[in-house]
């Protein structure tokens, strides 16, 4: 009988792809990458992810999948992801497995899913950040619902939640350079998300009241997220 691995590694160009699909539905790749670039090292990425599954499954370790989670994060939060991104291309590889019959409960979705634990920080404050990220995200999107046409509330939480990402990330992995770059060139980018005509600074600075009221000890992470806003947002 074939085993799991072999079974993946046969369908591993379909799997990738079917992972990845959602991605290009979001400006934000092509504006962030260019359409070339982003289609391809997206499909190299989905392919890294299936691989490394299929290695993790041919060794009966989910270990594998783990360490390469936490190592690849690193490596895209200096290329200007975060940790969301990654979560959603393993949520991706999750949805690709279901379709080939592979669902919630099979060895495969659980390798995925360790990959996805993995991503959880455990050290102070990045760790409850994390956790209460979508507490926060609402807090900070009520804040804002009077500015946001009402069928676009959603987006605005989705929003929110993408930028704490980021900040997790720059203080979870001790770099709040890499927040600083993102809030640079979101700003500019800021229109194409279309949220009607709330401003970006507006955004951050309901982002930071939501963390003054609702994050303990959350001076740390206030800080780092003020100190890297753009110039301009600073100074407004």
């Amino acid at each position: 009988m074939e085993t799991l691995s072999h079974q993946l590694e046969a369908r591993a160009d379909r799997l990738a792809r079917s992972s990845v699909e959602w991605m290009y539905q979001d400006p934000f790749w092509e504006a962030r990458y260019g359409a070339e670039r982003a289609r391809r090292f997206g499909g190299e990425d989905a392919q890294f992810h299936v691989r490394y599954l299929v290695q993790s499954l041919a060794e009966q370790r989910p270990s594998v999948m783990e360490g390469y989670a936490t190592w690849l994060r690193t490596l895209l939060a200096s290329r200007g992801m975060c940790t969301l991104h990654l979560d959603q291309n393993f949520a991706g590889l999750q949805s690709a497995l279901a379709a080939e019959g592979f669902t919630q409960g099979s060895q495969a979705h659980d390798y995925v899913q360790a990959a996805r634990a993995a991503l959880r920080y455990t050290t102070e404050p990045a760790r409850t950040l994390q956790q209460r990220a979508p507490e926060l995200a609402r807090r900070a999107a009520q804040e804002l619902h009077a500015e946001v046409p009402a069928e676009l509330h959603r987006r605005l939480e989705e929003e929110l939640l993408l930028h704490l990402s980021y900040l997790e990330d720059a203080v979870g992995l001790g770099r709040p350079e890499f927040l600083a770059r993102h809030l640079e060139w979101y700003a500019g980018f800021w229109p194409l998300r279309q949220l009607g005509a709330l401003p970006f600074p507006r955004l951050l600075a309901a982002l930071e009241a939501a963390l003054s009221a609702g994050l303990e000890a959350h001076e740390a992470v206030t800080a780092v997220l003020v100190a890297a806003r753009p110039p301009k947002e600073k100074s407004s």
